[in-house]
């Protein structure tokens, strides 16, 4: 019999697990959506297995939110065949990402952080705060001082057993269980101080260093680790601008989970039965 005919998270996708009867060698799946099946050969069918695998994935042109029915077919000799209950699913998609984004969370996290500086009469700005940008400035000099941050890299660093990045949580209310997927990542994030004077970007290099430090608390809640930041002056006096550029060029270093979730029902019966062999 399929015992289970699990909605993968992802959408589009059933995976089916099988308990199949003494004696049994070989099966076969069909799929259909009307829970008929004429035989093992049955031509309005689609043939979704064949083979001895007690666990297998069907993705194959299944929409979400359309129930699909299973009649498996067993055999011992692979001549004769006989059919087995009739089981069903219905693909849906319900994953959820979980991941927090550096770069975003980093952004928005320097921008509150420099507001408290221009406050505090560090900075002096006709706007009263330092604009931090998710990706190139526009060369527009009415915008500086100001940050701009730039996705380095990210790549998978650390994987687990199934790849489960946190432990599966339980809704004691709702009766299902959060599970977790995905992996822990190695994030490098490029920020650009610009400025037109070296003064100012001495002070600029120094507050984005003490607002990284002031800030590990909530990096440490966002789930990032080994944090670490590196920074460098360069001047672009040469004609590459306007005018004469000051920048600090910031590479900002951490760990960070990576993950997605999906809810699945708990198990609520178990059905047992001794094994004769």
């Amino acid at each position: 019999m399929i015992s289970i005919v699990q909605p993968l998270s992802v959408g589009n996708a059933l995976r089916l697990y099988f308990e199949p009867p003494a004696g049994a060698l070989r099966w076969k799946v069909l799929r259909n959506g009307s829970g008929v099946f004429s035989g093992h050969d049955d031509p309005n069918a689609l043939l979704v297995y064949e083979g001895d695998d007690r666990v297998i994935t069907d993705t194959e042109s299944l929409q979400n939110s359309i129930l699909q029915y299973y009649g498996p077919f067993y055999s011992s000799d692979g001549m004769a065949w006989t059919a087995g209950p009739i089981a069903s699913g219905t693909p849906a998609a319900t994953y959820e990402d979980r991941t927090t984004d550096v770069l975003s969370e980093l952004r928005d996290r320097l921008e509150a952080g420099l507001k408290v500086e221009c406050d505090r009469g560090v900075f002096s700005t006709e706007i009263g705060y330092i604009q931090v940008f998710s990706g190139p400035p526009l060369n527009d000099l009415g915008r500086i001082p100001m940050l701009s941050l730039h996705l380095e890299s990210e790549e998978p660093s650390e994987r687990f057993l199934g790849e489960e990045v946190a432990s599966d949580s339980f809704d004691a209310i709702g009766f299902d269980i959060t599970e977790s997927e995905g992996w822990l990542a190695d994030v490098r994030v490029q920020i650009v101080a610009w400025s037109l004077n070296g003064d100012e970007r001495k002070e600029l290099r120094k507050a984005i260093r003490r607002l990284i430090i002031a800030n590990l608390p909530v990096f440490e809640g966002f789930g990032w680790s080994q944090v670490s930041l590196s920074q460098q002056d360069v001047d672009a006096v040469s004609g590459e601008y306007d005018a004469p550029m000051f920048q600090v060029l910031n590479t900002f270093t951490c760990v960070a989970p990576a993950r997605v979730t999906s809810n699945v029902d708990a198990i609520r019966e178990v059905i047992s039965g001794a094994i004769n062999e």
